[in-house]
């Protein structure tokens, strides 16, 4: 046994791979539990996966690590999914702290497609209860999960990184929302039945709303769309009529002329009693006249305002990166510090057992002395031990509290005792 294990981690992500490759590697959780049991068995290292959309990742601690561990991998890895070898690209590797790093920086959503999203945090903590729940201990990566969520938690409740909306369809929400207030109770017209219509309506049912109307060229995928959020159907003949109930329009289609015009929102207009109607049009070309946001009563904003709204929101998460980075310099500080205690203290109690063991065996040298001897000798060699075991022990606690041990330094004191004979030993006691 050597005192030092590595932390390896293994990413396959939207930033080094395409996404063919990233279905192909995404693991099931069949896959992850035989990954582990795999990792215990073949070389007694704790193991985690992490499944997205956008990345695969293989957390690793063990005694082997980083570079070399990666090729003993790739065949179970291809086994595991059915694909060749080959057809696994190269992955980026982090070792001991960069890995902790990295997993923090992936918490924390700095390492997302939308910087600041908030669902990768939720994976996190479905990787973290995987680990809790597999067949034998995983202390090292308990714990480095543990932190991985509580960076995640901090940088949400501390800074700004995860404020605002950075898509079009929930900028449109977040507009609606600063008119309407609630969505309680308030009818949301979709205008076209594609994925664009499909993912407004996903937006809008979570911050609420639960009044929904389609309606559609084609009756087939426009029952299909309403039926998914409970709502009703209506041909698309019927649009200017279904635009008197509504209170939110979202134009999603293919048409090339307007399908709402200055002279059908009049009627529309009067029809509602002047009620506020918040129009949403992101089709291109354009759905609504641009000639309907005459009226004071009628919202209009297209592709291009929800852009600005992006965009404008994007600019204000980058400026909280760094209160973000800074977070994550103080949870690696925690990570090294937490590494550094657990590695010296097998290192204390084996370096303790060599000069025990040496001690024992030099008293039963002198088995011929009295007892009154043989128990001043005893009492002699006992404080003889703790003297000489003061200054390394001393030191090693006190390199740790300073955060300057190395795991260099720790194999060297490994192998100038040759503690790990006799840490074999004791196992084999």
């Amino acid at each position: 046994m050597t005192p030092s294990k590595c932390l390896t981690v293994i990413s396959f992500s939207h930033r080094n791979t395409g996404l063919d490759e990233r279905d192909a590697l995404s693991f099931e959780r069949d896959d992850v539990e035989s990954f582990v049991d795999l990792c215990r068995r073949k070389w007694s290292a704790e193991s985690a996966v992490l499944t997205t959309c956008n990345r695969t990742e293989f957390y690793l601690h063990g005694p082997i690590g980083g570079a070399k561990i990666w090729p003993r991998l790739r065949p179970i890895v291809a086994d595991l999914r059915g694909i060749e070898e080959s057809d696994i690209p190269d992955p980026a590797l982090f070792e001991d702290e960069a890995g902790a790093r990295h997993l923090f920086r992936v918490a924390s959503s700095l390492e997302s497609v939308a910087l600041g999203e908030n669902q990768i945090l939720g994976q996190i903590k479905d990787v973290h209860e995987q680990i809790l729940l597999c067949a034998g201990k995983s202390p090292v990566l308990d714990r480095l999960f543990r932190y991985a969520i509580r960076v995640g938690k901090r940088v949400r409740t501390e800074t700004g990184l995860c404020e605002g909306v950075l898509s079009i369809s929930s900028a449109a929400v977040d507009l609606a929302a600063k008119i309407f207030g609630s969505f309680k109770d308030r009818e949301i017209l979709l205008v076209g039945a594609g994925e664009t219509a499909e993912t407004a309506a996903m937006h809008f049912q979570a911050s609420g709303a639960s009044r929904f109307v389609v309606v559609n060229r084609s009756e087939e995928r426009g029952r299909t769309l309403a039926n998914r959020f409970q709502g009703r159907f209506r041909p698309l003949d019927e649009l200017v009529d279904a635009c008197h109930t509504a209170d939110v329009a979202v134009f999603a289609t293919h048409a090339r002329e307007h399908l709402l015009t200055h002279a059908h929102l009049k009627g529309v207009m009067k029809a509602r009693g002047y009620r506020p109607i918040f129009l949403i049009d992101i089709s291109n070309p354009r759905n609504v006249d641009p000639e309907v946001a005459r009226y004071d009563s009628a919202f209009l904003y297209n592709i291009d305002d929800l852009e600005q709204v992006v965009t404008a929101n994007m600019a204000t998460r980058k400026g909280e990166i760094p209160a973000a980075e800074e977070i994550i310099d103080h949870m690696v500080a925690e990570w090294r510090s937490w590494q550094q205690s657990m590695q010296i203290t097998p290192t204390i109690s084996t370096l303790a057992r060599f000069h025990e063991e040496i001690r024992r065996d030099e008293l039963a040298r002198h088995g011929s002395l009295s007892a009154e001897e043989q128990a001043l000798l005893d009492d002699f060699s006992k404080g003889l031990i703790k003297k000489l075991l003061h200054n390394p022990i001393m030191y090693l606690r006190t390199a740790v509290d300073e955060d300057r041990l190395t795991p260099r330094e720790l194999d060297l004191i490994w192998a100038l005792y040759n503690l790990s004979e006799t840490d074999e030993a004791t196992d084999e006691d």
